[in-house]
């Protein structure tokens, strides 16, 4: 698509996944397919909507050797490394910052590197249906699908009146609501948050200087000079959604016809992994069925117990019964 440019958000060390955790193990490495990992799927969404010369992923230092080892059709100019973890507001800002300076006239697409969209043209579709429609570039516009279930670590949309070509107006958010709540909301129409805007950079600089002034200050995107590691450092650590996106005043809302999975947990990989027929290996099991092995193990016996997970990474070993991966982040040493 002509002046389009897509910006990657590839820092994240998720705790989740310990003991393959941590900046040498990140989420957006995991392949849930078994074939592809979660980079090299965002990087065939980005690549779907614009040339590869327009992509430019957001990093920190400990992650670029990763990223440039992981992405070898990424341009090295592109690729954007944060001074520190300030959060997706910061993020975005600074890969804004190189697109401004490739072209000032753009429109961006913002997508994370470490979730799962099918079918993999979806996105691409959606981004044309909001450029259809009347006056898209005074608009912000966030990325919704159906709900498979009322997951209650999800983000969820109230979408409003149609505008045509399957986008509407926002009626509002709600971060992460409780089953009960997340179970009422889908007789609402209420839509997953998939974690993916786009916006024409004119609108996100004045919605930047509204809402978001440090970051406006001191990320500009016009500014060539680089921006100092102190600055970068003292910005105000927020996410896009709640120090922009919420508080925006012109909200669309793109429904995709997609399966959408944040693959935000060990029992959300074993479930992808058994649904493409490529799970973990199986742990030798004596008195029990479903158990597997990750990470270093080369032999893992489990006596008298069904469904564990057992990972073993850098002399670190998790044993997880399934249905409780939520609890992994609670974990501290």
């Amino acid at each position: 698509m002509p002046n389009l440019y897509a910006i990657i958000l590839a820092g994240g060390a998720s705790a989740r996944f310990w003991p393959l955790s941590g900046d040498d193990n990140p989420k957006y490495l995991l392949k849930p397919d078994g074939d592809h990992t979660l980079l090299d799927l965002a990087w065939q969404r980005a690549t779907q909507c614009t040339d590869a010369s327009k992509v430019i992923v957001v990093t920190t230092a400990p992650q670029a050797h990763l990223i440039r080892e992981a992405l070898p059709g990424l341009e090295s100019s592109n690729l954007c490394v944060e001074p520190a973890r300030r959060d997706t507001a910061a993020a975005v800002t600074l890969g804004c910052k190189r697109v401004h300076a490739l072209d000032a006239d753009a429109d961006v697409l913002v997508l994370p590197a470490d979730t799962l969209l099918e079918p993999a043209d979806a996105l691409c579709d959606g981004v044309k249906s909001a450029r259809e429609t009347d006056a898209y570039r005074e608009a912000i516009h966030v990325f919704g699908v159906k709900p498979a279930s009322a997951h209650p670590g999800f983000g969820y949309i109230q979408p409003g009146g149609s505008l045509g070509h399957g986008v509407h107006k926002v009626r509002g958010f709600k971060e992460k609501p409780g089953v009960e709540q997340a179970t009422e909301m889908l007789t609402q129409g209420y839509l997953w948050n998939i974690g993916c805007f786009l916006f024409a950079l004119e609108t996100y600089q004045r919605e930047l200087h509204a809402h978001l002034p440090q970051h406006s200050s001191r990320l500009k995107p016009a500014e060539p000079k680089q921006v100092s590691e102190q600055d970068y450092a003292e910005l105000e650590s927020i996410s896009i959604d709640f120090g922009l996106i919420e508080k925006s005043s012109n909200l669309r809302v793109v429904k995709l016809e997609a399966e959408f999975d944040d693959v935000g947990s060990w029992d959300a990989l074993l479930n992808r992994l058994e649904k493409s027929g490529r799970p973990p290996e199986h742990a030798i099991s004596i008195g029990g069925t479903g158990n597997f092995a990750a990470g270093d193990a080369a032999q893992v016996a489990v006596v008298g117990e069904s469904n564990l997970l057992v990972v073993i990474s850098n002399g670190k070993v998790l044993v997880l019964k399934r249905g409780h991966a939520q609890d992994v982040k609670k974990l501290q040493f």
